[in-house]
């Protein structure tokens, strides 16, 4: 089913935006049965956006509280399970677009609701004029050909308007808000990551994902280091996974709890001239533009 618009567009690029994808239970029931581990396994990497798009300048104000922000995580519901760690929170998504399924990665993050995913705004919809939500959305925890955790659906997309409605890259974040399963919340069964915006550039991060594109397969969760720099206004690391790592969260603080500070998102990749020889990643700045007011309109849900 195509998903269906909730929010009416608006101008500022700083306005979220989000579309239900699910109507009943047995919407739900059908996009568990759509994902076989097959369907799964031939899903291919989304693609990442391209510099074309500008979105206007955002013309909101912004409250003094707002500018910089600190969100704690949390452990499982209970504490550790023993099939928990800080890289359960990390998972595939999985979606189709025009006919052809597709794979990123995410996160979830602590909020009130506790059923909230993050991930780029090119992993929940296409980006710019004429484009959509995208439909038979899920996100596997722990994915390695499967997770002990399951496959969880989303009952709502969320993304900015400088995403949906210019397919500008400093807006390529976004969010999913997740069904329970089986009575159970998703942060409850695997816990959240924190967040954080206005930070300082320049942190030293870890950095997740599924890449699955050449020389990777996307069976596993892998990762990179190091100390970020400012490039453009974009948060930029050294890193050589591939496509399907997009929408892979950006940990500050990272191993000193069990939950880290999400700082941004895979977003874009760069290499010389060889696609499977990747040298650099850059991530949408966390603002409150960005993703500090997503955060704020998802929290409660």
């Amino acid at each position: 089913m195509v998903p269906s618009t909730r929010a009416a567009p608006t101008a500022d690029p700083a306005d979220n935006t989000s579309s239900s994808t699910l109507a009943s239970a047995l919407d739900e029931a059908r996009i568990l049965a759509y994902w076989t581990p097959e369907r799964m396994a031939s899903a291919i990497p989304a693609e990442p956006p391209t510099p074309s798009g500008k979105a206007p300048i955002s013309l909101k104000p912004v409250a003094p509280e707002n500018v910089s922000r600190t969100v704690d995580g949390a452990e499982p519901r209970g504490g550790l399970a023993p099939l928990a760690d800080i890289h359960t929170m990390s998972g595939k998504v999985f979606y189709t677009d025009g006919g052809q399924n597709y794979v990123c990665s995410g996160s979830t993050v602590y909020s009130n609701g506790r059923r909230v995913v993050f991930t780029a705004g090119h992993c929940v919809h296409g980006g710019g004029s004429g484009r959509n939500w995208f439909s038979n959305w899920a996100f596997v925890p722990n994915y390695h050909s499967g997770s002990p955790h399951g496959t969880w659906t989303s009952t709502s997309l969320w993304s900015k308007n400088g995403w949906t409605n210019n397919g500008d890259r400093a807006y390529d974040v976004g969010a999913a808000v997740m069904n329970d399963r089986n009575g159970t919340r998703i942060v409850d069964a695997v816990g959240g990551q924190g967040i954080k915006w206005g930070a300082p550039y320049g942190a030293y991060i870890y950095q997740f994902g599924y890449p699955a594109a050449p020389p990777f397969n996307g069976s596993q969760l892998l990762f990179c280091q190091g100390g970020t720099w400012n490039e453009g206004g974009f948060p930029s690391i050294s890193c050589n996974m591939t496509g399907g790592a997009s929408g892979g969260p950006w940990l500050e603080s990272y191993g000193q709890n069990y939950w880290a500070y999400l700082y941004s998102v895979n977003s874009w990749m760069f290499w010389d001239s060889d696609p499977t020889m990747v040298n650099k990643w850059q991530g949408p700045y966390f603002s409150y533009d960005t993703a500090g007011s997503l955060y704020d309109a998802v929290k409660d849900l």
